[in-house]
């Protein structure tokens, strides 16, 4: 069943954190943005359209499980870690999720441990100008902005590392989801998972069909057969303009954990076999667009398909990014007593 609810969250955001105003390994990507938040006061929820709105506390102290690391949703500075919910931006800092002991001898210690796509410099740059110029911004790099997502437990809000999933909202005249700017300017690729609402999805679906036929930009950029994996290409190098041919940057992710585990260059083909092993704690399962939109309130997890089959024997991409409604990996939230948090 689609959510009744709503969380909002009031919090400042500051503009300097994308690059290039912060360059490096601590730069935020276009689709990852931090918030200045008040943990008593800014998280508020409402449990229907028209209910009363009431503020809630159940975020203070809690954490999730991430890779056996205990992981509050909001850190000592009182921030969160914001995932815009349904889009994909190129990579700018992808960071190697194998240990060190697990890359292949010829390229341990050779290599640094983030790589970065073509556009992921420049999808934060746009954003980054964006929001320099959002009606209230006045010359500052704060903003005072809103985060909003669809749900009806606090555990839905966030997902299995502790960043909270949903839209960003900015201007003072009416609120405009950054979230989609992203898409329709052809910044961001639409990544659709089954924790969204039919109109989350719808809106992105459309955004998009704009923002593929954005010239220079990575919808236009994106390519059916597998580019090569470039290993020297991080943050740290960044520049403009940084464009170029680029895989999905699920693709890449995929590409980035694989390929310093191989000696050589990872091969379509290599990289195929290492896809069909799957990732721990990766389903990478799906529902086909259509079959998710028509049946969103009794979904059948017997239709989802396997990511792998939409890969072809090379790594070729057989399928748009508004395609598939990816699986949500499930998260746990837990308080401060080590109890499950589940209820407001």
């Amino acid at each position: 069943m689609q959510p009744t609810g709503l969380l909002t969250v009031v919090g400042s955001l500051n503009i300097s954190q994308f690059w290039p105003a912060t360059k490096g390994t601590s730069s935020s990507d276009g689709d990852t943005v931090h918030l200045k938040v008040n943990p008593d006061a800014s998280f508020v929820f409402s449990a229907s359209p028209g209910a009363k709105p009431n503020t809630t506390t159940k975020f203070n102290d809690a954490y999730v499980i991430d890779h056996g690391k205990h992981t509050k949703v909001i850190t000592s500075k009182s921030e969160i870690k914001v995932r815009l919910q349904g889009i994909d931006t190129p990579e700018l800092h992808m960071p190697v999720l194998i240990k060190r002991a697990e890359w292949h001898p010829s390229k341990r210690g050779k290599f640094g441990n983030e790589f970065r796509q073509p556009y992921g410099a420049g999808a934060a740059n746009a954003l980054y100008a964006h929001l320099k110029g959002v009606d209230g911004a006045g010359g500052s790099m704060f903003l005072h902005v809103f985060f909003v997502t669809h749900i009806d437990h606090p555990n839905d809000a966030v997902d299995s590392h502790g960043r909270f999933v949903g839209d960003i909202l900015v201007g003072t005249s009416s609120g405009q989801s950054i979230n989609t700017w992203l898409v329709e300017n052809g910044w961001a690729f639409p990544l659709l998972y089954d924790s969204m609402t039919t109109g989350e999805v719808q809106t992105i679906v459309t955004a998009w069909k704009t923002g593929r036929n954005r010239a220079a930009r990575p919808g236009k950029a994106l390519q059916r057969g597998l580019r090569p994996f470039d290993p020297t290409a991080n943050a740290k190098n960044a520049k403009l303009p940084d464009g170029g041919k680029l895989n999905f940057p699920k693709i890449f992710r995929r590409q980035a954990t694989f390929w310093p585990q191989v000696a050589g260059p990872l091969t379509g083909a290599e990289f195929v076999t290492r896809l069909k092993k799957g990732l721990k704690g990766k389903p990478d399962s799906a529902y086909p667009l259509d079959y998710f939109l028509k049946n969103i309130d009794h979904l059948d997890r017997k239709k989802r398909i396997k990511w792998v089959t939409k890969i072809g024997s090379q790594g070729q991409t057989l399928f748009k990014p508004e395609d598939l409604v990816f699986n949500e990996d499930p998260s746990t939230l837990w308080d401060a007593s080590g109890n499950k948090v589940t209820r407001w």
